[in-house]
């Protein structure tokens, strides 16, 4: 998959810290085994397999959570269903995806299309290449291997809306009778074609995406005693991408989507019931769900 690496705008904010589960009733009766529905109309993040297939994917009725298991690559697919780009800033585990250090919404992401998507295949390391995304322990997760598992578990997307070209606005023309009593020197200078506005921050250079050296461990990390899932810094595969400009039109998000990991244990400890099936009338309850009671219609119709 060929996307596109984007400019940058200052930011101060983090995408990848892990807020406080809702409150759950022993039952859990918000827990449903079923995929959650990303809003149509947003952009959003799914979890896909390595045959482009959707990882089981749950919901506590607040937050998605991904089952995963060691071993098993994944790839991140970002949908976007607006009619303009938008440009992706990709956490995983609390780092970016490009370059590897904390992640933070003033670095550049993936540019994705209209109507279109992206798969982001594993930890850029360069504009050819990826390490995999592959699930494993959290000692074995990239972000363990640096010292920094202190976010594992989570992958965040922060989107941002593209700035419109500027408008230029060029001077109506001298009335018929004025041309007439005017001789054929040049017009005056006030009258001139405005310049285009140079958009901030289109002229600054975009940074190489450097291949990155083995992670190495960087201070004292518990990451050996936590159970569950984390990414690894996988085997290295080809995935290409070129440089392009794009200026945010806002300092801030436009739209976020974020899934959680785990294992089968870790998901049954949050009481996520991983286990049991769908129920077959859980489509029929969500076409029921939808129901309109005033679809539009002027006046009745004959069956067919």
């Amino acid at each position: 998959m060929i996307g596109a690496l984007a400019g940058i705008t200052a930011l101060g904010v983090q995408c990848a810290h892990a807020d406080p589960l809702p409150p759950r009733t022993a039952m859990c009766p918000t827990c449903v085994p079923e995929v959650e529905t990303p809003d149509p109309s947003q952009p959003y993040v799914e979890l896909v397999s390595d045959f482009s297939q959707m990882l089981p994917t749950f919901t506590d009725g607040a937050r998605r959570f991904v089952l995963g298991q060691v071993g098993e690559r994944y790839r991140v697919k970002i949908v976007n269903p607006t009619a303009a780009r938008v440009e992706a800033v990709v956490s995983v585990d609390g780092l970016d995806a490009i370059d590897g250090r904390p992640g933070d919404l003033s670095k550049r992401g993936y540019i994705v299309p209209a109507y279109g998507e992206t798969l982001v295949d594993g930890w850029r390391t360069s504009l050819s290449t990826v390490a995999a995304f592959r699930f494993s322990s959290v000692a074995a997760s990239y972000a363990g291997r640096k010292g920094r598992d202190r976010n594992v578990g989570v992958i965040g997307i922060a989107f941002f809306q593209e700035r419109p070209p500027p408008v230029v606005r060029r001077p109506s023309p001298a009335p018929w009778h004025r041309m007439q009593d005017d001789d054929d020197s040049a017009p005056s200078s006030s009258l001139g074609a405005a310049a285009p506005v140079p958009a901030a921050g289109a002229g600054t250079g975009l940074r190489r995406a450097a291949p990155m050296p083995a992670p190495k461990a960087q201070g004292p990390s518990r990451a050996a005693e936590r159970p569950g899932l984390g990414t690894q810094f996988g085997e290295a595969d080809d995935s290409r991408v070129v440089e392009t400009t794009f200026v945010r039109a806002t300092t801030t998000p436009a739209w976020g989507s974020e899934l959680r990991y785990d294992d089968r244990a870790g998901l049954l400890a949050r009481s996520i019931p991983v286990d049991l099936p769908r129920d077959p009338r859980a489509a029929e309850n969500e076409a029921r769900d939808q129901a309109q009671p005033f679809p539009g219609t002027r006046f009745a119709q004959p069956p067919p």
